[in-house]
């Protein structure tokens, strides 16, 4: 999916510049503590804005207006008005108004700019960036919900209070270096997946913090590698829901997350995103990468090109490989192309067995293929 990444750049950099101003709040609707994020774009009637109650976290999306300092926003999924704030900014950046919902009652809200340095984590630059999930961070409360065995270890599975947000820790039987070097690691991608989910909503619908549903899955453990996938599945607007998966093999040893370019080396060009710039990243995907992991994949699965025009699933077309997913297994590594929106029912798992994955392996990895 990182050859959308240029898309996605330019069309955020063009909000950037666009937006005008953003207030974080935070303050009571009625009783309910409630935390605000208002954005206003080029100085004129674009505005929207999400909330959240303190006891629930989860997004609640909003349409606005205004007209000077009054700012009037609608909460109308299918067009019906379920909620609408009228609220009055200050010269001091306050907020004060009121809330009603469908049937007319009405609530006060008062709300004052937040101070941010209550809220502190050690967020990744792409979570910090939202300044909401600051505020997420500090109510997260994970609980410890059971325990299961793979390859004869055991794994302790904790939920998080406030979503349907189920991760893993290393548990009892594994070494004390092991668990003190890769639980945060863990402890902290739960983090980011609950904050994935709370932040997923739409203006739509109530999310109920369920835009984003999902799985975990261990399917790959020996003495120095743990190899796991996360599933998910997810709407938070748009016009379609989605849906895809994510591949992690981690060193035990210093908790080092491989890539699948740190894994296999098609050519001595291998390069990662994070170890050169997109373009020679993409150049090493679609010159190489994709053409020989097709050669691979074929000698497995002897793709043919659809004989029916209307069959979006070409296997034989490069492009669908030069991005693909990876999940690292017990008996080798499964690969799933990635296509265009309309033909993701193409996207399936195929299984490359480690002996014919082995010339390939990059020499920087320090493991074998097995």
């Amino acid at each position: 999916m990182k050859k959308y990444a240029l898309f996605f750049f330019a069309f955020y950099s063009m909000i950037a510049i666009a937006q005008d101003q953003t207030y974080y709040l935070e303050g009571t609707l009625a009783k309910s503590k409630i935390y605000m994020k208002i954005e206003v774009f080029n100085s004129d009637e674009n505005l929207s804005a999400t909330y959240f109650y303190q006891n629930s976290l989860k997004d609640i999306k909003l349409e606005g207006k205004m007209n000077k300092n009054s700012f009037t926003f609608f909460f109308k999924p299918n067009d019906a008005i379920l909620e609408k704030f009228y609220l009055n900014k200050a010269a001091n950046n306050s907020f004060e108004g009121s809330w009603y919902n469908a049937s007319g009652k009405q609530l006060p809200v008062k709300l004052q700019t937040i101070d941010f340095s209550n809220y502190k984590s050690n967020l990744d630059k792409y979570y910090a960036d939202d300044k909401l999930n600051l505020v997420k961070y500090k109510f997260l409360e994970f609980k410890k919900q059971k325990a299961t065995t793979y390859n004869n270890k055991e794994f302790i599975w904790y939920s998080e209070k406030h979503c349907d947000s189920d991760f893993f820790r290393l548990g009892s039987n594994f070494s004390e270096k092991n668990k003190a070097v890769i639980n945060p690691i863990l402890e902290k991608i739960h983090i980011q997946n609950t904050l994935d989910q709370l932040n997923c909503a739409s203006s739509f619908e109530y999310s109920e913090g369920k835009g984003i549903e999902g799985n975990s899955t261990i399917n790959f453990l020996n003495t120095n590698l743990l190899g796991f996938e996360i599933s998910s599945s997810y709407y938070c607007g748009g016009a379609h829901p989605d849906f895809g998966s994510s591949g992690f093999l981690i060193d035990l040893n210093n908790g080092k997350n491989y890539q699948i370019d740190n894994i296999l080396a098609f050519d001595k060009s291998v390069t990662t995103e994070k170890e050169s710039d997109f373009s020679s990243y993409s150049t090493y995907r679609s010159t190489y990468f994709a053409p020989k992991l097709l050669a691979v994949l074929n000698s497995e699965f002897h793709f043919e090109k659809p004989k029916d025009d209307d069959d979006p699933c070409d296997y034989t077309d490069e492009e669908y490989w030069d991005f693909p997913s990876w999940n690292y297994t017990e008996k080798g590594i499964e690969f799933t192309p990635i296509f265009y929106r309309a033909a993701r029912s193409c996207e399936e798992p195929y299984l490359v067995p480690f002996e014919k994955l082995k010339k390939y392996k990059n020499p920087k990895f320090p493991y074998p293929l097995e």
